[in-house]
């Protein structure tokens, strides 16, 4: 406990001279598509997912168009522009249980978030995708741990929980991860509320 206390004196000594406040950042941030990240959900669509229509803001599906909730956006932007460093020892990582994985792999490299520079979703993801059927608590979370080699206790993963409660279940069976319900698609506040609870060194659903 002594360390402990010495520690965070030392690092708040040090954060005070330098004018910064200290923030413990999760190493894997991980969201759901369907219903958080975007809408509609990929088996609500009329057609494979084709292009960005930037007039449209998403990416043409038949007579649908994919887009990012608002405060999604926002939130992948500002983890891609990372202008204060927040985020430089993050990595980004989606988990859906879609029935239909090709209409969310085409949307992930179709869907633009930097006009400026091209970037997608896609790009801001990487290689970190388990985008398949199944209980995110047994199956996609653990696969992501064992891909990054980041424990349960450095991620925070956002849900919609629609159609069931992800959150639940991947706090039940990967203990010391964090989990935030986004029933209407994801906000800056849930966002937010997952990072501020993993500082605070909280775990499970919020």
């Amino acid at each position: 406990m002594r360390l402990t206390v010495f520690a965070l004196t030392s690092m708040l000594s040090s954060s005070q001279a330098s004018g910064t406040v200290p923030t413990r950042v999760p190493k894997l941030l991980i969201f759901d598509l369907d219903a958080c990240l975007w809408t509609p959900e990929m088996f609500e669509l009329d057609g494979k997912p084709t292009v960005f229509d930037a007039a449209r803001g998403g990416v043409r599906a038949g007579s649908d168009v994919v887009r990012l909730f608002p405060g999604a956006l926002a939130v992948v932007r500002r983890i891609w522009a990372d202008t204060d460093g927040r985020y430089a020892g993050c990595r980004v990582a989606v988990a859906s249980s879609t029935t239909h994985p090709a209409y969310a792999h085409a949307c992930l490299d179709a869907l633009v978030v930097d006009a400026d520079s091209g970037t997608t979703l896609g790009d801001v993801v990487g290689l970190y995708r388990e985008i398949h059927p199944g209980s995110k608590g047994d199956l996609h979370i653990p696969s992501l741990s064992e891909q990054t080699s980041v424990p349960f206790s450095e991620m925070v993963f956002w849900d919609d929980c629609t159609y069931g409660d992800n959150c639940a279940d991947v706090a039940g069976k990967c203990a010391g991860i964090v989990c935030v319900r986004t029933p209407r698609g994801l906000t800056e506040r849930e966002f937010e509320q997952g990072l501020d609870a993993f500082a605070r060194g909280a775990s499970g659903v919020l």
